[in-house]
């Protein structure tokens, strides 16, 4: 029986470790498995997925979801989703035929809109994780958004340093601000303790 499973969340709340976790066990059960990643997604190198606890394995990069089609596995393995173009039918056309998917990419963009094919991905998931991080300015554990520090020139900046999970009071009190992030830094934190 194939399946669509999704991890989702804001940066940094363990969506990569998730994948990486069925992934080993998909491989004790002796199942043909493989790994992608976008090819836009250079972070960690140009075929390389990477956790933040430390575990890596190589991926095949790919721009298109059509792409998959090229590969046959029994489990498909798919890290940051939110930067692959095309159309969600053609793993769901898989999944109709028995294969498996572990997909893992950010729901939203850091101004809180749909990012990318995520949207119709969670439409047509078997199941969802929504996960969330810890906010990193007031430490409570319900960051469910991604803040950009700076000022985007363009829709998409790939990056690790740029972005922090924060929690849905903390993005609020950044947007209404106004204000560049390490200028407003020190006041938000002095008025959340």
């Amino acid at each position: 029986m194939g399946l669509i499973n999704v991890y989702t969340g804001p940066m940094k709340c363990g969506k990569s470790q998730r994948i990486f976790n069925e992934l080993k066990r998909q491989l004790i059960a002796g199942k043909n498995i493989k790994v992608f990643k976008p090819l836009l997604d250079d972070r960690a190198g140009d075929d390389i997925i990477c956790t933040r606890s430390g575990n890596s394995i190589k991926a095949i990069n790919i721009q298109d979801i059509s792409e998959l089609e090229d590969y046959d596995a029994d489990s498909y393995f798919i890290d940051e989703f939110q930067f692959l173009k095309g159309d969600v039918s053609t793993i769901d056309k898989m999944a109709s035929t028995g294969k498996k998917f572990y997909i893992a990419g950010l729901n939203l963009t850091s101004e809180k809109k749909v990012f990318g094919k995520m949207g119709d991905l969670l439409c047509i998931a078997d199941n969802i994780d929504i996960m969330t991080s810890i906010c990193e300015l007031c430490k409570c554990e319900e960051a469910i958004f991604t803040y950009y520090k700076g000022h985007k020139d363009t829709d998409i900046v790939v990056g690790d340093t740029e972005y922090m999970p924060v929690c849905r009071e903390c993005y609020n009190k950044l947007m209404s601000n106004n204000y560049v992030f390490p200028m407003f830094l020190g006041t938000l934190l002095k008025n959340t303790q």
